[in-house]
């Protein structure tokens, strides 16, 4: 049977490469020092045939290097695992320009830095880094990009290869480097692509949050306004029929002076969890203030008044437990539906004289006379 961690490894490989799921850093550069190992590997057989033994311990050296950097990035310090990377590959164009000259394209790994730079900078970089740094390090790296190539020009390399030898290893460094570049780039729009869609996520969230009571996640009253607002502008042009239902916990300040407002907050969200049940996809229901909610219910006077009696009833057969206590309590309804010249307030204003008449003749019932301007 594959190994658990395997099987995360495999995964990971394929969203990085598909780009399916988000971008995990940490992830990226295991798999990016894996491959340089498997690289480095090569190039030890690679230089031990062509005996240039230098270069074959050379990579030797490199790929227990690279493993130090694997190890590094699994304990979570990627951008020190990047900053390791980067120093190698330097070394690197440095030692093998003196050791077989600047022909064969080590020089090509170190142009591939350069995306790298931007990665870096926009996804790892510290609180402080300039958006200018990645042009600043690219910079840094053509200076001695280019004191290399002016000591090539001044030096004779220890080993000189055959014809044969330099293009073979030139292809094989271009296309390696290529395959960097390539793959940073990709990683690159990637990671922007995440960025793009957390922020998407962040911003949503932030609208939700915005627009909902934060102890029952009904709507406030805001949103519940603009939603108002909208309905009753579809009712003038359209000629929909919509309506409110006004509800307010009975002797709610009893259960708090009772128990405290910790049990009031239960007891809200009780309430809150029997509306959201109790409407249908269409209808809205916000926390109005205090005890008191709103309901905004698509159809006439009856739907909404059929809608209240079951909120009403089921309040009434809930228990609320807190602090060893089983309480219950009551909720009195009033029910307004819009027609023809009527205003938003009025609507509101109804609905509530409706809930407080309910309040003053017994309470725990619905109430919907009939409509009056």
């Amino acid at each position: 049977m594959e190994d658990a961690s395997e099987q995360k490894k495999r995964s990971a490989i394929v969203r990085i490469i598909t780009g399916t799921d988000s971008v995990n850093h940490q992830e990226i550069l295991e798999i990016l020092s894996i491959a340089v190992i498997v690289v480095h590997v090569m190039m030890v057989f690679l230089f031990h045939i062509m005996g240039v033994w230098q270069l074959s311990l050379y990579n030797i050296i490199v790929t227990a290097y690279y493993s130090y950097c694997y190890t590094t990035v699994r304990e979570g310090k990627v951008r020190l695992g990047y900053v390791l990377t980067f120093f190698e590959i330097v070394a690197q164009m440095i030692f093998t320009t003196l050791i077989v000259g600047w022909s064969v394209g080590f020089y090509a790994y170190v142009i591939a830095l350069i995306p790298l730079y931007y990665y870096i900078n926009m996804f790892l970089g510290r609180n402080g880094d300039h958006p200018f740094t990645p042009y600043i390090w690219a910079m840094i790296t053509f200076g001695v990009f280019l004191g290399t190539y002016i000591l090539n020009l001044n030096t004779d390399p220890v080993k000189e290869l055959e014809t044969s030898q330099k293009v073979l290893i030139f292809i094989f460094n271009s296309f390696f480097a290529f395959q960097l570049i390539a793959w940073m780039s990709h990683f690159l729009v990637l990671g922007y692509k995440k960025s793009l869609h957390d922020m998407a996520e962040k911003n949503a969230s932030l609208d939700i949050a915005a627009g909902q009571d934060s102890l029952t996640k009904l709507y406030n009253r805001r949103t519940m306004e603009e939603r108002l607002d909208k309905a009753m502008e579809e009712a003038k042009t359209n000629g929909t029929i919509f309506s409110l239902v006004m509800g307010d916990i009975d002797f709610f300040k009893k259960i708090n002076d009772t128990y405290g407002h910790d049990c009031g907050d239960v007891a809200l969200v009780s309430v809150s969890d029997i509306l959201k049940a109790c409407v249908r996809d269409g209808d809205y229901v916000c926390r109005w203030g205090g005890e008191e909610f709103l309901l905004l219910i698509s159809g006439n006077r009856g739907v909404a008044t059929t809608v209240a009696e079951r909120i009403r009833s089921r309040i009434e057969n809930n228990t609320v437990e807190f602090g060893g206590n089983k309480i219950r309590f009551t909720m009195t309804l009033g029910v307004s539906t819009y027609a023809p010249g009527y205003s938003l307030e009025s609507l509101i204003n109804q609905a509530d004289e409706n809930l407080y008449y309910g309040k003053e003749h017994g309470r725990n019932q619905v109430v919907a006379l009939k409509p009056h301007r």
